[in-house]
C-alpha cells in the first residue's frame, strides 16, 4: 500500500510550492502573486494577498488513488472500489485568483526538470522533484521494453513520475472544466500501463486485476507563450480558468476580473512507477501561474 505524507508550502512570484514529505500532518502552506501586483490570490475568495500563510491540515497520509476525470477519486488498484477520501487520501484546495490586467486566460506554465537537490529557495517555474527511492521487489516482474526486473536487484522509482495534478474551473460553484496534467511529461510510462507497478502488482499478489480500458484525457506538456509578446499563449492545452468581469474595482478604479480553480494533486495509482518503492519518497512540487491572451 501507498502512504506519503504532504506539507504545502507556496511560495514566491507567480508560483506555488508543495513539499512532501514523511510527518505526521500538512502544517505549512504560503503563497505570493505575480510581480508587481498583476495577480492576487486568495484560499477563501474574500481576503487578497500577495503573501498568505496559515493553511493547516492534520493527519493527510497520501495514498494510492486514480481517477478518469480529476475530480472524482476512487482507491488505486490495489484497493479497488474503496471510497478515496478527500484530505485523507488525496489533496484538494481551492484557489482564488483576481487581477485587473487586460489579460483574460489563467495559464499553468514553464514546467522544469531538475534533481531535487538542485532545487534552490528562489527556482521559478512549475516543477515536481523528489529523492528517489532503492526499491528492492521480492518477485520478477516486467518493465518497459520487454525488460525483466529480477528478484533482489536494487532500482530506484521516483514519486515525482506518479504524481498527477487537475486543475477544474468553477463558475458558480459548478465545474466548467477540468485539465488533468502528468508532470513527469512521460506518456509512455503514464495510466494503466502493462508493465512497472501493475506488473509487479499481478506477480507479486497473483490477483485478477484487468488494466483498465478507458484512460483520462491528460496533457503532458504546458502552454508556450509567443517570444515576441509573452502575454500571448501559443496553445490553450494549460489554460486552467477564464478571469470572469466583476461589478468590483480597485482604488484606481480599475475593475477586477476574478477566477476560481479547484486543485487536486494526487499519486495515481495506475501510473507505472506507483510501486511500493516510493512509500517513503520525499517530493517537492511547485505551480507556476500566468495570465495570457488565450490562442
Amino acid at each position: 500500500m501507498l502512504c506519503c505524507i504532504f506539507v504545502i508550502v507556496f511560495g514566491t512570484a507567480t508560483y506555488a510550492w508543495v513539499s512532501m514529505a514523511r510527518i505526521n500532518n500538512l502544517e505549512g502552506l504560503t503563497l505570493t502573486a505575480s510581480t508587481a501586483d498583476e495577480l492576487e490570490i486568495s484560499y477563501d475568495g474574500l481576503s487578497y494577498q500577495t503573501n498568505l500563510e496559515g493553511y493547516h491540515r492534520e493527519g493527510l497520509y497520501l495514498k494510492d488513488v486514480t481517477s478518469t476525470d480529476g475530480f472524482n477519486f476512487t482507491r488505486g488498484p490495489q484497493h479497488l472500489f474503496e471510497e478515496a477520501l478527500v484530505h485523507d487520501d488525496y489533496i484538494s484546495f481551492d484557489l482564488y485568483f483576481r487581477s485587473t490586467r487586460i489579460e483574460r486566460g489563467l495559464y499553468l506554465v514553464n514546467n522544469i526538470k531538475k534533481r531535487y537537490d538542485e532545487i534552490s529557495e528562489f527556482e521559478k517555474g512549475t516543477y515536481v522533484t523528489s529523492r528517489g527511492m532503492t526499491f528492492v521487489p521480492s518477485v520478477h516482474y516486467a518493465e518497459e521494453n520487454h525488460s525483466v526486473v529480477e528478484a533482489y536487484t536494487a532500482r530506484t522509482y521516483y514519486a515525482k513520475d506518479a504524481i498527477r495534478m487537475s486543475f477544474s474551473e468553477m463558475i458558480n460553484d459548478e465545474i466548467h472544466q477540468t485539465i488533468i496534467f502528468d508532470p513527469s511529461e512521460n506518456a509512455q510510462r503514464g495510466y494503466g500501463e502493462p508493465f512497472g507497478a501493475y506488473s509487479y502488482f499481478i506477480a507479486r499478489t497473483n490477483a485478477n486485476v484487468a488494466l483498465p480500458e478507458d484512460k483520462p484525457d491528460t496533457i503532458y506538456q504546458l502552454s508556450m507563450m509567443d517570444p515576441q509578446n509573452p502575454y500571448q499563449a501559443l496553445t490553450n492545452d494549460s489554460l486552467i480558468a477564464q478571469m470572469q468581469p466583476s461589478d468590483m474595482f480597485d482604488e484606481d478604479g480599475k475593475r477586477y476580473y476574478f477566477a476560481k480553480v479547484r486543485i487536486h494533486l494526487w499519486i495515481e495509482g495506475w501510473d507505472a512507477d506507483a510501486i511500493d518503492g516510493i512509500l517513503k519518497d520525499i517530493v517537492r512540487v511547485q505551480l507556476e501561474f500566468k495570465l495570457a491572451h488565450p490562442v
